[in-house]
């Protein structure tokens, strides 16, 4: 199986369980991070725009219905389709810092539009959806994942065709 989809079966099925069990309990000043807009914006940027909103469907469903699903479903796979369609539409030839700014941004548009759907749809402690800490452990923590990530897997890509074409050079000789 590839790395990329044991990464995201791996987001889609394990961040929704990491956020309930692990970090909503951390007790992290101002908020917690969202495990899953992270582990969406850090692997869309990788992939084309329809493979991004996918992963950000599944990944937010996942979550919607989780436990403490204390939401509408639905609301969080929107936002995170979205999410991932957009850090998907990051151009291919961007430089790390061009696409880590671009994901902590989207990843910043879409916290605040889950906080926005919340409100809009009257749900209860909607007024928290979106706190300051949360909003900035977010965009932090995409930002973080995607500035290592991305350089990582470049390398990694770099080395496996070198290796591909040190293999194919010796069986030409």
């Amino acid at each position: 199986m590839r790395p990329f989809v044991l990464a995201a079966v791996a987001v889609v099925l394990l961040a929704p369980v990491l956020q309930a069990a692990v970090v909503n309990r951390l007790g992290l000043p101002g908020g917690f991070p969202d495990l899953a807009v992270i582990g969406v914006c850090s692997l869309a940027v990788l992939t084309r725009p329809q493979v991004g909103a996918l992963l950000g469907f599944a990944a937010g469903l996942a979550t919607d219905i989780a436990p403490p699903a204390d939401h509408s479903i639905g609301r969080h796979a929107l936002v995170l389709c979205l999410a991932g369609l957009l850090c998907g539409k990051i151009p291919r030839d961007a430089g790390v810092g061009t696409r880590t700014a671009a994901a902590a941004l989207i990843a910043l548009g879409a916290t605040l539009l889950d906080a926005a759907v919340a409100v809009l749809t009257g749900e209860r402690g909607s007024h928290l959806a979106a706190s300051p800490g949360q909003v900035a452990w977010t965009v932090l923590g995409t930002a973080a994942v995607v500035g290592v990530l991305f350089p990582l897997l470049r390398e990694l890509r770099r080395r496996r065709r070198s290796r591909r074409w040190y293999h194919l050079s010796r069986r030409v000789r």
